[in-house]
């Protein structure tokens, strides 16, 4: 099955001590740092990657360095993300959705998932250590647009950069 979307690559600057903070505090799944990036969108299988990268060619896809600082959660999907104020990807974005008349069916966050929550057994030390990110760099978004196919396994997801924009 392809499982294909669109995508910036990111550089964290040291995800082993953002790790490390949240030690603890919250109990999930990290992100393998070669598999961090920020979606611009998900296509799953509903098109073919020669018939994505046909049309995405035809689209002048820009990207700009910028910086990643901040955390937060999705509570809705138990997720501890990294955030970008970069106006350029929401612009991708949609740029994206109306090049293939996709629904939007939520809010564009742009963000960087970083770990899959289990549970937060301490609450309130999760928001103090929130807190302490508020402000604080703690990667670049680089300006790269990645076309990546995503291979599910029992060890997590697999990812293949099929094509560099």
């Amino acid at each position: 099955m392809n499982r294909l979307f669109l995508a910036q690559p990111v550089t964290l600057f040291d995800y082993e001590a953002l790790q490390h903070d949240f030690e603890n505090i919250i109990i999930g799944r990290w992100v393998p740092l070669q598999n961090l990036h920020l979606t611009l969108q998900f296509f799953a299988d509903k098109y073919e990657q020669e018939e994505l990268i046909a049309t995405l060619s035809g689209l002048e896809l820009k990207a700009e360095a910028s910086e990643i600082k901040g955390l937060d959660c999705f509570e809705h999907n138990q997720i501890l993300y990294a955030k970008t104020d970069n106006s350029l990807v929401k612009t991708l974005h949609e740029q994206i959705i109306k090049l293939f008349d996709l629904p939007q069916k939520q809010e564009f966050i742009p963000h960087i998932t970083l770990m899959r929550i289990k549970r937060v057994p301490h609450k309130e030390l999760l928001e103090k250590r929130l807190r302490l990110y508020d402000d604080k760099p703690i990667g670049i978004l680089q300006p790269s647009i990645q076309l990546i196919h995503s291979e599910l396994t029992p060890k997590g997801a697999k990812y293949t950069v099929i094509k560099e924009f």
